[in-house]
């Protein structure tokens, strides 16, 4: 206990410009420190370096609000042509804890899927798949970001965060932005890496039901998470905001996504079409 006291203090005065000693150094002893270790870090030694670096810059120059941090350089009025620009290099993922609870979600909690996503058609209007869907975040942010033509992921382990979204963005530059919901806990362990694997953009915390520790982060990484998560109402329309911008100017360019299709554990919009009906819009 000495030692994780020991790191706490790191944390806590930001040791190096960083705030994930206790983190890091737990995680080592797990299957997803191990492999960010040996499939990035040691991989990728001077990139990583790199990315330490400007991610102490970022940090340093940005004041990091409750529920937002910002993970780019420029100012924030720029961030919605960078998201624009990443084209399908862009993805949204929201964590499994913002499923509901009561009544459940019919796709099950601690898992990439969704009936609602699955079910999508813009063309035929798309209706929720279930009652319970009209009142999930999944299926707000979820259909914006299929109009803004972004990749939407429904994120659960930090394995599988890894090994879905960073190692394949370290490797063959797969998402090079993002806009994530994620505990406020998890926003520096989160955000340090996906800079290090050269992804910008945005992470915004949870306001109520999250994390506050290592010990909650745990069982929830392990399926075991028995609160509903839900972002505050002005981060949340913040969000929602970022992606009904990015829509409109995916329409000016004349792209139209209907639906989804299913690669692995992420949501990917088919190939655009030409916004020939009044749902383009």
């Amino acid at each position: 206990m000495l030692f994780y006291d020991v790191l706490a203090r790191l944390d806590a005065r930001s040791f190096l410009g960083l705030q994930v000693w206790e983190f890091s150094l737990r995680s080592l002893a797990r299957s997803y420190g191990l492999t960010f270790l040996r499939r990035v870090v040691l991989r990728y030694p001077l990139r990583t370096l790199a990315g330490m670096l400007r991610y102490q810059r970022l940090a340093s120059q940005r004041s990091q609000q409750y529920g937002k941090s910002l993970l780019f350089d420029g100012p924030e009025e720029e961030l919605v042509s960078r998201l624009t620009a990443s084209s399908m290099g862009l993805l949204v993922a929201v964590g499994y804890c913002q499923k509901p609870l009561v009544p459940e979600c019919p796709a099950g909690r601690p898992n990439h899927d969704c009936v609602y996503l699955d079910r999508l058609d813009l063309d035929t209007g798309g209706q929720s798949a279930h009652a319970v869907c009209e009142r999930c975040d999944v299926w707000t942010i979820g259909t914006l970001a299929l109009k803004a033509g972004a990749c939407m992921h429904i994120m659960t382990s930090a394995l599988d965060i890894a090994h879905d979204v960073m190692i394949p963005s370290m490797e063959a530059r797969r998402f090079r932005s993002t806009i994530m919901c994620l505990c406020p806990f998890s926003v520096q362990v989160i955000g340090l890496p996906l800079t290090v694997c050269g992804v910008e953009g945005c992470l915004v915390g949870y306001e109520s039901g999250n994390c506050t520790n290592y010990e909650q982060w745990l069982r929830a990484d392990e399926g075991f998470k028995y609160e509903r998560t839900a972002v505050d109402a002005s981060s949340r329309s913040w969000v929602l905001s970022l992606l009904e911008q990015i829509a409109a100017e995916r329409a000016r360019e004349g792209l139209y996504y209907a639906r989804f299709q299913r690669e692995g554990n992420i949501y990917v919009p088919e190939a655009p079409g030409l916004p020939d009906s009044p749902k383009a819009v």
